[in-house]
């Protein structure tokens, strides 16, 4: 029998819900408002949308059939789409009661594309929505001596008659806040925001020497600021620094009680630069290091004699080199490297590396000896990597492999092994560039041979086997 009578009261309060009259409170054009230009929506005639938004408190689940698409509900609002030139606009429950019609000719009113309107509806009971916009989201609201549920957003509503409320905001960590709403019958709805303050809790920390920097969660604090200090609740990270003292880092957790904190940096065997931020511009410290680097570059030789065939070639090679450093900045680059010529038989005269027996060609082998000076420059943080330019010169011997007692061609006929000459010394200024990013190195060279041999230019990338001793 009860439950019976429970099922009855339910239905009653169903129908109560549905029997609600609307009534239109106001229908105007809002000229700020630019949603239906900056998301529109076609109609079916593929014209712009109209915008109205209906606000009503209390009611829910009410359907537009004049909607073009979805409609949506924020609150105690509805946004609607409507085609360009709508006349009336029809509203109903979803059970298909409280069927009505707004006609915008009454209000003096056009519906034209891409503009937004806005109604209102008062419903029968007359309520108004108290809306409360909360950070932090996690705060407990209570609204009129209740607690009020608030979605993960920070956001809640209540509708109740018009009147003033009062209201509490509460949250771990932060102080609470209260005071009161009022609402009224002109507006449906009204809006309070709440930003909570932290609660902050004094907080000592004592540092020696007196002279350091003190860093709270990575912000550095003046003595000023330290002697003042409040923190909020929970864990924090606490870095202390000093010139020829070696850092200290730690966490300390804050809270209502707690005792004052003490720092004793201990002294620096070596240099201690105060914090990371500062090393790239107070400290250089370049290292010696051996090299090993391959690469290849394109010769431009114009006059080689015997050796090529007066125009280019190609250059592949192996090289091994140390750079010493001293003065702060300058360098000495010196080494050896190995590599491999091979010129093209385009040309019509002379190339030594052509053999006409097997028509290939052949392969040059050479050994370059550089030395260069120049300035090493370090970036980065702690000065990682370096940028060097170098200048100087090389002395080179090329030579001719696999050389036999076939012929030879030569513009006037052919000639043996012994008439011609199968190596040549050269000599020259070569200027580099290179970086080296921690353990790899890339770099590019140019050569200008002193002996009428051309020029050649390439690049190179590579290793640094080890550093060894340290220049400041």
């Amino acid at each position: 029998m009860k439950k019976k009578i429970l099922i009855f009261l339910m239905i009653c309060a169903s129908l109560s819900t549905y029997a609600q009259q609307l009534t239109v409170k106001s229908v105007n054009l809002r000229p700020q408002d630019a949603r239906a230009r900056t998301n529109p929506r076609d109609d079916a005639k593929g014209k712009k949308c109209a915008i109205i938004r209906v606000g009503v408190v209390g009611v829910e689940n009410l359907v537009f059939p004049d909607a073009v698409g979805n409609v949506e509900r924020s609150l105690s609002e509805y946004v609607v789409y409507v085609p360009d030139g709508l006349k009336s606009l029809n509203y109903k429950n979803k059970s298909g009661q409280e069927q009505g019609s707004i006609n915008f000719d009454d209000y003096g009113l056009e519906i034209n594309s891409l503009a937004s309107y806005d109604v209102v509806f008062e419903s029968e009971d007359r309520l108004r929505s108290a809306i409360f916009s909360i950070q932090p989201a996690n705060a407990t609201l209570a609204f009129d001596g209740k607690k009020v549920d608030v979605n993960k957003d920070g956001i809640a509503m209540i509708n109740k008659p018009v009147g003033e409320y009062s209201y509490m905001v509460m949250a771990d960590g932060y102080l609470g806040q209260s005071g009161t709403v009022t609402l009224t019958e002109d507006d449906i709805s009204t809006v309070t925001d709440i930003i909570l303050e932290q609660q902050l809790y004094p907080v000592t920390i004592n540092v020696f020497p007196q002279e350091s920097t003190v860093f709270i969660d990575n912000v550095p604090y003046s003595n000023e600021l330290l002697s003042n200090l409040k923190l909020s609740e929970g864990k924090h990270s606490v870095r202390v620094t000093a010139s020829n003292y070696q850092d200290d880092e730690r966490s300390i957790t804050v809270k209502s009680s707690m005792d004052p904190v003490y720092v004793v940096l201990k002294e620096a065997k070596h240099e201690v630069i105060k914090h990371k931020e500062e090393r790239s511009r107070t400290n250089i410290s370049i290292r010696n290091a051996f090299y090993i680097t391959g690469g290849f570059a394109f010769t431009s030789a114009s006059n080689v004699g015997n050796l090529f065939d007066g125009k280019n070639a190609f250059d592949f090679g192996l090289e091994f080199s140390a750079v010493q450093h001293f003065g702060g900045i300058f360098a000495l680059r010196e080494g050896a490297s190995i590599g491999a010529i091979k010129s093209n038989k385009n040309e019509s005269y002379i190339d030594f590396a052509y053999d006409i027996e097997s028509d290939s060609l052949k392969w040059m082998w050479r050994v370059d000896v550089p030395l260069q000076f120049g300035v090493s420059l370090p970036f980065g943080s702690y000065n990682k990597h370096l940028f060097s330019i170098f200048g100087g010169g090389y002395a080179r011997y090329i030579g001719l492999t696999d050389i036999s007692e076939s012929e030879y061609k030569f513009p006037d006929g052919y000639a043996k092994r012994g008439d011609v000459d199968d190596y040549i010394f050269d000599y020259g200024i070569r200027l580099s560039a290179k970086l080296d990013f921690s353990s790899f190195t890339i770099g590019a060279d140019f050569s200008q041979s002193l002996n009428d041999l051309g020029f050649s230019a390439g690049v190179n990338v590579g290793v640094k086997l080890y550093s060894l001793g340290k220049k400041d």
